[in-house]
Parts: C-alpha cells; sequence; structure tokens
C-alpha cells in the first residue's frame, strides 16, 4: 500500500468514530421524542412502530460501542504508524525510491 493511503486511513477512521457516535446520541436522544410523536399521528400504524423501535433499538445497541471501537482502532493506527516511523531510517535526498 501507498503511505500516503496509510497515514489517511486514522484520520478516516476517526472520521467515521465520530460521525457514528454522533448518530447513535442523537438516536438515543430523539428515539422517544419520535416514537411519542407517531403513537400519537392521525396515522398510526401498529407495524410501523414496531419497525422505528427495532431500528431505534438497534441503532442504540449498534453504534456506540461501534465508534468507540472505531476512535480507538483510529489511535492505534496513528500509534502504530508513529512507532514505525521512529524505527526506519531517514531517506536519502537525491535517492531513488526503493520498490
Amino acid at each position: 500500500m501507498d503511505s500516503n493511503a496509510l497515514s489517511g486511513l486514522p484520520r478516516k477512521t476517526l472520521r467515521a468514530g465520530i460521525i457514528v457516535g454522533a448518530v447513535g446520541a442523537f438516536s438515543v436522544i430523539l428515539a422517544p421524542q419520535i416514537m411519542q410523536l407517531l403513537m400519537f399521528g392521525p396515522a398510526y400504524s401498529q407495524a410501523l412502530g414496531v419497525v422505528f423501535q427495532t431500528l431505534f433499538q438497534l441503532v442504540t445497541l449498534f453504534f456506540l460501542p461501534l465508534s468507540a471501537a472505531l476512535i480507538s482502532a483510529s489511535l492505534v493506527m496513528r500509534h502504530t504508524e508513529a512507532a514505525i516511523a521512529r524505527r526506519l531510517p531517514a531517506p536519502i535526498h537525491g535517492a531513488p525510491p526503493a520498490d
């Protein structure tokens, strides 16, 4: 893999973890209000209520732990990248890149 692709991976993973965490947090906060609006609406569908309730439960069950895992993986990747960079010798200027 290209070294530029590797250096961008922790950043992308961190962003994905933050976005997934924000969606999970908003789901936890807004799920009761959305369910209440659905129940008191003029055309309440029991089947739709069950689908939304299941969806909100799955989002709250999986998104917050997945967010924590993505953020921690990003930190581990960044630390590993820094440790590898410290061990590699400095490139010599003017030398052709080694493939």
